[in-house]
């Protein structure tokens, strides 16, 4: 298995694991003083920018392990590859000249460079321990902020490329299971709420993506006038009151919906031990209700990380990966079905 795959295909022995939280993210936007945007830049400017960015990275003893992809030397496939293992945006994997990912710490950390920004720092979590990541961002952007001159403004804070990242550059974001609420209806008037206090809710694979197997992303709206602690603190007590109502979703179906919980979850739970043949949002759908069925104790606790694995690893570039070969859709949603079968013959019987 070469290096790309193994940042690629997770393994449960490695993968947290909570109840409707499934992970969290830090992301910091820096660009170096006197260099061009990315989307203004030449080649030139642009090879000049990422030979620096390695070199600062690469020089880096917090990032354990690093593996560096230059984009425009992965295939297709491959790209998408990273942005379902939500390592990298949508929009770096469209870049053709320039543009890489850094990927160290056990994939916990991945820096894209030449993307929107000279430079987009992350941290990942598969909880809500916020203090750690900061902690962990912070002393990688000092690090970088004595390495080399980051365009910043006294007044204005970091300069960005997107008028909404000025100030503190941050994005935090937390993705969430809320298949209460989507079942119950709720989660139209949860989003709306939560957009009312200046966030933003997407679906599964961030912007412009639908909200797959109940799975959405929060995150904050604006950096411009916030401290990091500020954004940070906000958003924690946004997801928080948003789980509470999830909580209180799911205690309503069992109490009220029991019998229909249960049928929904055990019809998933038989169409993927044995379908021979199954599409990926029809995967998706079915995990999600497996995932729920760990969190309601019908199965251990012990599984939730291999489901959170699966949904990564069942996704269409992943199966054409472990394939090694383009496939045409029939042929993937075959294959798809046979890695789910394989996972769930260990997998033990629904207790209700």
């Amino acid at each position: 298995m070469n290096e790309l795959h193994k940042v690629l295909f997770r393994d449960d022995r490695d993968t947290a694991s909570m109840p409707i939280v499934i992970s969290s993210r830090i992301r910091l936007a820096r660009n170096l003083k006197g260099c061009k945007f990315p989307r203004h830049s030449t080649r030139m400017e642009l090879s000049r920018v990422a030979e620096t960015c390695k070199s600062i990275l690469l020089g880096c003893k917090l990032l354990k392990d690093p593996k560096i992809f230059a984009i425009d030397g992965l295939s297709a496939t491959e790209r998408c590859a990273l942005v379902e293992a939500h390592l990298c945006s949508i929009e770096l994997s469209k870049s053709e000249f320039g543009a890489g990912l850094l990927v160290a710490n056990g994939n916990s950390s991945a820096i894209m460079f030449n993307e929107e920004d000279h430079l987009r720092l992350q941290v990942f979590r598969q909880d809500l321990d916020f203090k750690a990541m900061w902690l962990s961002i912070s002393e990688l952007d000092d690090y970088i902020a004595h390495s080399t001159n980051i365009a910043y403004d006294a007044n204005f804070g970091f300069l960005t490329s997107c008028p909404t990242n000025v100030g503190t550059g941050m994005r935090s974001s937390v993705m969430l299971h809320l298949p209460g609420l989507a079942i119950t209806s709720q989660v139209n008037a949860v989003i709306n709420a939560v957009q009312k206090l200046g966030f933003v809710v997407r679906g599964l694979f961030g912007e412009g993506t639908s909200a797959s197997g109940s799975i959405f992303q929060i995150s904050n709206q604006y950096t411009l006038g916030l401290s990091e602690i500020d954004i940070i603190s906000r958003l924690y007590q946004v997801i928080i009151s948003v789980i509470a109502n999830e909580e209180l979703a799911r205690k309503w179906l069992l109490k009220n919906k029991s019998l229909a919980v249960r049928d929904n979850i055990g019809r998933s739970f038989g169409a993927l031990s044995w379908s021979h043949t199954m599409g990926s949002e029809e995967a998706i759908s079915h995990l999600s209700n497996m995932r729920l069925a760990v969190d309601y104790g019908f199965l251990p606790q012990a599984w939730r990380a291999g489901l959170d694995c699966l949904l990564v690893n069942v996704q269409p570039s992943h199966i054409q990966l472990a394939n090694d070969k383009q496939l045409p859709t029939d042929e993937r949603d075959i294959q798809r079905a046979t890695a789910i079968r394989k996972f769930f013959e260990k997998m033990p019987s629904l207790k209700f």
